[in-house]
């Protein structure tokens, strides 16, 4: 019977040659995020306006003096965040988006004609370290997708004969170019 020889170091050099490929491949499919926002045209129909509480677990800030195992953080309270949801018809017949969600508030009423930035996107995330590391950081790809039926705008503008109204969601600026 013939012994198989086994490299490991063939192996592993083998194996980040084929992930420096592939992260060379998904490098050149990629665009930026301010790439994938579009603009596309609707009528508003319905509008509901929601608020939320937010709050988060003080873990980060409570003294181990303050502690106790096994028990609930405290809470600090963070205000209120508003979202619209925005029933709409496309003016492009061939998109089938019919609900647009927009984190902010804006001045946009039923029957309004709107521009709204759409943030079209998908995202693949590469782990750039090795599993179990504590220095593996998260590399992140964007690729451009169709439409869904429901999606977020960051941005809504309002046409008028007097002019414009822009109204941007609060994570506008992560769609930006800086």
């Amino acid at each position: 019977m013939k012994k198989i020889k086994f490299d490991m170091n063939q192996f592993l050099i083998e194996a980040e040659e084929k992930r420096q490929q592939e992260l060379k491949d998904l490098k050149s499919r990629s665009k930026p995020l301010y790439d994938l926002v579009v603009s596309e045209d609707f009528t508003v129909h319905d509008i509901i306006g929601e608020s939320y509480v937010t709050s988060s677990y003080l873990t980060l800030f409570t003294p181990l003096s303050e502690t106790i195992p096994g028990g609930i953080p405290p809470v600090c309270s963070g205000g209120f965040t508003s979202k619209l949801v925005l029933k709409v018809t496309p003016n492009n017949r061939d998109i089938p988006v019919r609900t647009l969600n927009f984190d902010g508030n804006s001045a946009v009423r039923p029957g309004d004609y709107i521009i709204a930035k759409i943030p079209k996107y998908k995202e693949k995330k590469v782990s750039l370290g090795y599993f179990g590391s504590c220095f593996s950081q998260d590399r992140i790809f964007y690729f451009d997708r169709d439409f869904n039926p429901e999606e977020f705008a960051i941005e809504l503008i309002i046409p008028s004969e007097k002019g414009k109204r822009t109204d941007r969601a609060v994570n506008y600026e992560n769609f930006i170019k800086k």
